[in-house]
Order: C-alpha cells, then structure tokens, then sequence
C-alpha cells in the first residue's frame, strides 16, 4: 500500500487510494485553491475505497467463514487477481478510472487483512498503528507487559515495511510508473504461497 499511494501520488493527480484521510484533505486543498475540476479525483477513489470496503465486507462473511486459513486464501487470489488485471490494463484506462479501481482494491485489502501475528494493523494508514504502537510503547516500558513487547515489535515492522514500500514506490515511479502494478502484483502472489504454510495464519490474540 505504501508503493501503490506514493505512486498515486506522485503519476496520478496528488490522490491516496489507502489513505484516505489525506486523500480527503488534499481533496479539500485542491476544491478550495484550484476548483472542482482538479479536485473531483479525489473523491471519485474515496467512493472507490467505500465500494471496495462493502464488498470485501461481504465476501468475508460468505467466504470460508470455517476454516481462517482457507478463506485468507481465497480472499488474497482475489487480491493477486484484481492487480494483476489492473497492471495488465493500466496503460488503456484513463486515469481516474484506474485510480477508482486502485481504490476498490485499497478497501478490499484495508478490510480483510487487518492482523498481523495476532495484531490488529491498519496496512495502508498508519495513524491508528502509531497511536497503538505509542500505547503499547507504554505498557512495555512502564508496565513491563511482554504481550505489549511483542505488539511493539511487530507494529514496528509494520511500520518499516510501509516506508519501505513508499520509497519503492517513488524509486519505480521515477524510473517506469508502469511497473509499480506489476511488483505490487508479483509481492502479493509470493504473499499467496505463504499463506500454504501451516503457520501463515495465527488466531488472534488478547
């Protein structure tokens, strides 16, 4: 998410497709200083990541509700799916219609995927993960609490992948914008196989 929103940001007209708290007040900026024209954009992927989010909703509730790992399964081969179709068309669609697509797929991710070794994350918008990070900082240091400890680590990870992602995204958009889509897709089907192993997918915990 991190190289899909820096490349949108960058090739695409200044839009977030994840997160849409800066999509929604870049919105406003361009509404106010420049007119609807440049800012409509932006609101066109916000009703994309609204639509995306619904139907993730649904699809989570009809799909392998049984077994956790099958179902994650299913989920992310719609995920490899949807980016793959859209690098394989990105260069025949106009540009808000790929970035309203991009954002359906934004929602669907931020809705479904939501735990990372039994921690809720947030893998597009990191101020509710630094606001849990800052929290479970605490109860580390000040309570001496391992869970906390634990959470503190892997919401830090969260956080280095997505920056990491963002600057690969700014590298690939320099470089061939076009690409961007296609090593998105290319992660997300390495993200697939590991969803094969046994120990891909962990219970959640308190």
């Amino acid at each position: 998410m991190g190289a899909i929103d820096a490349d949108t940001f960058l090739e695409h007209g200044e839009v977030f497709v994840s997160a849409q708290t800066g999509n929604l007040v870049v919105g406003v900026v361009k509404l106010v200083t420049a007119g609807w024209q440049s800012a409509w954009t932006n609101g066109f992927v916000w009703g994309g990541y609204f639509l995306g989010c619904f139907v993730a909703q649904g699809l989570s509730e009809r799909i392998g509700q049984g077994n956790r790992q099958r179902q994650m399964r299913w989920l992310m081969l719609v995920d490899v799916l949807a980016y793959t179709i859209l690098a394989s068309v990105q260069g025949k669609l106009l540009d808000p219609w790929l970035i309203f697509f991009l954002g359906i797929v934004a929602g669907y991710e931020l809705t479904i995927f939501r735990q990372v070794g039994g921690v809720a994350i947030n893998n597009g918008i990191m101020t509710g993960n630094t606001k849990t990070l800052a929290t479970s900082c605490y109860q580390a240091l000040i309570n001496h609490d391992r869970q906390a400890t634990q959470r503190v680590l892997r919401l830090v990870s969260v956080l280095v992948v997505f920056l990491t992602g963002c600057a690969i995204g700014v590298g690939l958009a320099r470089l061939a914008a076009v690409d961007v889509l296609w090593v998105a897709s290319g992660f997300k089907l390495l993200l697939l196989g590991w969803l094969f192993v046994p120990a891909a997918v962990e219970k959640p915990r308190k």
